[in-house]
């Protein structure tokens, strides 16, 4: 039982070293596309400055309804709007090195996602362009998650296809034979699956002029590891 039990340990081992030593070859495919972004997004910076604490929160809270209303009645849907970064802070100015208590300043951002089109652009900056409020905006572009999932599907493809094209070169060149795939990975720590470049676009106060308004297209990148047994 003990010499049957040696000759088990001795076959296994034999077998995991064979395992490991046999020859691989790895490969990295890679892929990158450049986007046009289908998806604008308004970003507009409110804020407003009062004596009273409560009257800085109120007449931010009036210049947020007006704008709203504003965005309606362009005919875009509230749902494409969301704000965030609200925030009341003491308004300290000085003079004669001196601190001056000077109220409150009440500040909000609103951001608008709209389908990129330069009428649509055009459309915003009249409207806003005649109105009371005042605030700053620029416009920044992103594509929908509809258009990100195909294009992820893509580099995936690209990616992939471009492993197995160098793998096929590297084949050929030295004379040895690509046998099953033995492992394949995508993405991970130091290789993202995928990373965009946002475009942004600032804009004047009296920018009614939109001739050459074109975004950057957005750049997508992906990995793929590809691991072939060879003989």
């Amino acid at each position: 039982m003990k010499n049957s039990l040696s000759f088990i340990l001795f076959f296994l081992t034999t077998l995991a070293i064979a395992q490991h030593s046999q020859s691989e070859l790895e490969v990295t495919g890679t892929a990158r596309l450049a986007i046009a972004p289908d998806t604008g997004v308004l970003n507009m910076t409110l804020s407003e400055v009062e004596m009273q604490f409560g009257d800085a929160i109120n007449g931010l809270g009036s210049q947020t309804e007006d704008i709203k209303a504003q965005i309606r009645k362009m005919g875009f849907s509230e749902d494409a709007i969301f704000t965030d970064n609200f925030q009341v802070r003491k308004n300290i100015k000085y003079r004669n090195n001196q601190q001056i208590d000077s109220g409150y300043i009440a500040t909000q951002q609103l951001h608008l996602d709209f389908e990129n089109s330069v009428d649509n652009i055009r459309k915003i900056l009249r409207q806003f362009s005649s109105g009371a409020t005042e605030f700053d905006l620029n416009f920044s572009f992103k594509i929908s998650d509809p258009l990100k999932e195909t294009v992820q599907d893509r580099l995936i493809q690209l990616a992939t296809e471009d492993a197995f094209r160098k793998a096929g070169v590297i084949a050929k060149a030295s004379g040895t034979e690509l046998k099953k795939v033995t492992r394949i990975q995508y993405g991970n720590s130091h290789n993202a699956p995928i990373r965009t470049e946002r475009a942004m676009m600032s804009l004047e106060a009296d920018a009614m002029k939109v001739d050459g308004f074109t975004p950057s297209d957005l750049v997508y990148n992906a990995t793929i590891q590809v691991v072939w047994a060879i003989e």
